[in-house]
């Protein structure tokens, strides 16, 4: 192997354990190798012992004034000769063996980027048990076993003892003014590297010493692992459950050991530190529940003036205990604060994401909702509404166990006029029924007669592959929402319907059902008529849907006649359509 390795060594104050250092890179049995040593400010003799080594060729030294460690391995990088090909980091009251570079180029293929040995701590002549990994060598290459590895400890957070390839570095790769550098940057190094590779020879020792920043009594600096962390969220937000669930594991691993090693119970952060791990705690049990399976769930919600009700409505699916989805906001008009209340969820929550729609109809924001999804299932809520913590889990299970491709609860009311609840479940023999395509559209107008669960928008989740081109019609003035349901259940191959209010209808006076008007009710009815129509070209028994639809022609003509609506026209077409559909052909 003839790759050239440089080796960064930044250099502060360490006049005691500089030459210690300096002088096991010397003694490498690996020969090919440039030490880039990067004087950061040394108030101490540590420049001076430098200078020393620099009568071999290998070594080169860079004086700055002090900018701290991250600042100090970034000017290292900058100053790597072009055909170095990887790079190792070696803190400068610390030293290597002299296998180290021999033992980690031997693991050097075109497809490995990160190849790392076995540290070993010290303190005072004092050596301490390192991790045992138990294999001669260990290959990763999904991000999920890397993350895996480094928190169970299998692989180190920190930089050293590791060969990186040098593509995968760049200027400022370590950020500066932080301390916790060496965590900060491994969000980059598990997603972009392609194969992390770990052998068991132990070829770095770590020096323990009072005053070193691992050691330090707590500062406010020691804060900084909170904006880290965060970055951590940001990096890993489209990754899947598995690994979101190892994300969790691994912030609340590097949190507790900072807390239990730098922060005393007198300290006024302890209270900071305590309610982020509880928070991490309780996501990471959220998320071991759907450890395996956590097919991704796409939240469709049109918002238009509810900011009374709105945050009701997030907060409920805040608290899911299915926790693979992503709520897609639309704001659809809205001229009070419902859009900021939307914005603040989408900042707080990476599965929140907000859409500025130009149309001023619920139907066109729902196709855009539609589109923009990246679920491979889609579930519809009403911004003024709300859901059991259990909504999505409850209609996911039933769709997974058996074999559906839509699942349907029922819902109970909750009556703003009265503070009431109306209850919808519980009324049938059975907590749970399947159904076959046929069944279920045979079924279908004596089911909507009883529950009107099976049409309204809500209260369903669907597999978005049985949407396909099918819309929301926008020239529906009433019963959008029946219409589009009556064309996705044509597709669907098996329905389950279960027997739990998972969703909550919040009944005011805005509600469709309030503010009825002829043209809704004609348009109503013209869709249900095109739909039969739709019903018997595909060859499906209509008997029942047409007299089904007889009866809501008699009611809609209630409708009309009782709320003294002018509607001459509008009637005349229903006792039209009421003709054409009873009379009887002479034989």
């Amino acid at each position: 192997m003839t790759e050239l390795i440089s080796i960064i060594v930044p250099i502060y104050n360490v006049e005691e354990y500089l030459k210690d250092c300096l002088d096991s890179i010397q003694k490498q049995t690996y020969q090919n190798y440039d030490c880039i040593m990067i004087n950061d400010g040394s108030t101490d003799s540590s420049r001076e012992i430098a200078e020393t080594y620099l009568v071999d060729s290998r070594f080169r030294l860079i004086n700055q004034d002090n900018q701290g460690l991250s600042a100090a391995r970034n000017t290292g990088f900058r100053n790597l000769k072009e055909e170095s090909s990887f790079v190792a980091f070696v803190d400068s009251d610390d030293y290597i063996d002299p296998l180290f570079l021999e033992k980690l180029t031997e693991q050097i293929s075109e497809d490995v980027d990160i190849i790392e040995g076995t540290i070993q701590s010290f303190k005072e002549g004092i050596y301490y048990n390192f991790f045992q990994i138990h294999q001669d060598k260990m290959v990763f290459t999904t991000v999920e076993e890397k993350l895996e590895q480094l928190v169970s400890q299998g692989l180190r957070v920190s930089v050293f003892p590791k060969l990186y390839r040098k593509s995968l570095l760049n200027d400022n790769f370590f950020p500066k003014g932080f301390i916790f550098e060496d965590l900060a940057v491994i969000p980059e190094l598990v997603t972009l590297s392609k194969k992390w590779v770990k052998i068991q020879d132990v070829l770095y020792y770590y020096r323990i010493r009072e005053n070193s920043i691992t050691t330090k009594s707590f500062s406010e600096k020691n804060l900084d692992i909170f904006k880290i962390l965060e970055k951590f969220d940001l990096f890993f937000m489209d990754e899947n459950l598995n690994v979101k669930l190892w994300v969790e594991r691994l912030k609340y691993a590097q949190l507790k050991h900072q807390y239990e090693t730098t922060v005393l119970e007198g300290n006024r952060y302890a209270s900071k530190y305590k309610d982020n791990l509880e928070k991490l705690m309780l996501q990471i049990k959220k998320y071991e529940k759907r450890e395996v399976t956590g097919e991704l769930i796409s939240i469709i919600i049109s918002v238009s003036n509810t900011e009374s009700y709105l945050r009701q409505c997030l907060d409920s699916l805040l608290n899911q205990t299915y926790i693979s989805f992503e709520v897609i906001l639309l704001n659809n008009g809205s001229k009070d604060s419902s859009v900021a209340i939307c914005q603040e969820y989408a900042e707080r929550d990476s599965r929140f994401k907000y859409f500025e729609t130009e149309q001023d109809s619920i139907s066109s924001s729902y196709n855009l909702g539609i589109e923009a999804s990246k679920g491979t299932y889609i579930t519809f809520i009403k911004s003024d509404d709300w859901v059991d913590n259990d909504y999505l889990e409850v209609l996911y299970n039933a769709i997974v166990q058996e074999g559906a491709d839509v699942s349907i609860s029922s819902y109970k009311r909750f009556d703003m006029s009265n503070n009431s609840f109306y209850f919808h479940a519980f009324t049938k023999e059975y907590d749970k029924k399947v159904f076959t395509n046929k069944e279920f559209l045979e079924s279908l107008p004596n089911l909507v007669a009883s529950d009107y669960s099976f049409f309204i928008t809500f209260s369903k989740l669907v597999r978005k592959e049985m949407i396909g081109l099918i819309r929301f019609n926008a020239d529906t003035k009433l019963t959008m929402d029946m219409e589009f349901w009556y064309k996705v259940y044509l597709k669907v191959n098996k329905a389950v319907f279960v027997n739990r209010d998972t969703y909550t209808y919040r009944i005011h006076s805005t509600s469709a059902a309030n503010n009825l008007t002829v043209e809704k009710l004609k348009s109503s009815m013209q869709h249900r008529l095109a739909f039969i129509a739709i019903l018997a070209a595909r060859g499906i028994n209509i008997e029942s849907y047409v007299q089904d639809y007889i009866r809501h022609l008699y009611d809609v003509m209630a409708v009309i006649e009782n709320q003294g609506l002018e509607a001459d026209e509008t009637l005349r077409w229903i006792r039209e359509m009421m003709y054409l559909l009873t009379f009887k052909n002479e034989e």
